[in-house]
């Protein structure tokens, strides 16, 4: 039944607890469904890049979502409430199927070998293809098509930039390091996912890459600018949320063991302003 299909899909978005659930919320129903399948499609080949311990296995199952968004763009049978929910959301705004590959092709990134300090032209594919695609397909949804491609571009950097830093020590005990080397020559510091936590210049690394992450957001609000406000309510909503993350790490030092997040009444007190706004 769709409806069971949308509830499933929807437990999947609320389980991650991402800041992203707030904007999606704000959507009209259409594109609030949409948005849930696409975020719990990015969750579930994420976990299988990051949970699954078994190699070749991550790759089987990433190589199968090829399988299956495929199978949805050719309207074959299907099976699951995801796959149900995705065809849906392709059908009704026109989404690509080059963008859910690209997806998939980040998560096959991390999969096939853990990364550790990649270029920085291979860390910039690598960023958009796990979040540059998914803003592609969210202005489809929001009404934009390549309108928008500038604000999902720089946005995507964005989000994944801070990411980077947000989630060093977490990624660090996965055997992964998304700092590119280009950075570590510039202060000395050695390719060592052992030694690096500890390098006195970590933290000017890292400052640098929130650096990178800010100019993007400067330029994705230039892009804003440009656009009806209404059509990007929740992508702004959700870069608000991550502008406030990202402030709290850019300019200060980072307790590295300590993973920034923002509590409830944070969130709260971001939705009555763009309450108040919009």
């Amino acid at each position: 039944m769709k409806d069971d299909d949308q509830i499933e899909v929807k437990k999947i978005v609320k389980k991650s607890g991402s800041s992203f659930f707030w904007g999606m919320n704000v959507l009209d129903s259409e594109r609030k469904r949409a948005m849930f399948s696409i975020y719990a499609f990015c969750r579930i080949v994420d976990d299988i890049a990051d949970e699954i311990k078994n190699k070749s296995l991550k790759i089987e199952k990433l190589k199968s979502w090829k399988k299956k968004i495929n199978n949805i763009f050719k309207s074959k049978k299907l099976k699951s409430s995801i796959e149900k929910e995705l065809k849906i959301a392709i059908e009704k705004f026109q989404l690509e199927r080059v963008d859910f590959y690209a997806i998939i092709d980040g998560m096959m990134m991390d999969a096939k070998s853990d990364i550790k300090f990649p270029k920085k032209k291979n860390l910039e594919l690598y960023c958009d293809r796990v979040a540059v695609a998914v803003g592609y397909l969210s202005i489809r949804i929001f009404g934009l098509s390549e309108k928008g491609k500038k604000y999902a571009f720089y946005l995507g950097r964005a989000f994944q930039l801070t990411n980077i830093v947000r989630d060093f020590y977490e990624d660090l005990k996965r055997g992964r390091c998304y700092i590119a080397s280009e950075y570590l020559s510039i202060y000395g510091v050695k390719k060592d996912i052992k030694t690096i936590m500890h390098d006195p210049k970590l933290q000017n690394i890292l400052q640098d890459i929130l650096h990178e992450a800010n100019v993007f957001f400067e330029k994705s609000n230039i892009e804003a600018k440009k656009i009806s406000k209404k059509q990007i309510i929740a992508s702004e909503i959700m870069k608000t949320f991550y502008k406030a993350i990202h402030t709290k790490m850019f300019k200060k030092k980072i307790d590295i063991e300590k993973k920034i997040k923002l509590n409830y009444f944070q969130k709260i007190y971001i939705l009555v302003l763009f309450a108040v706004r919009y």
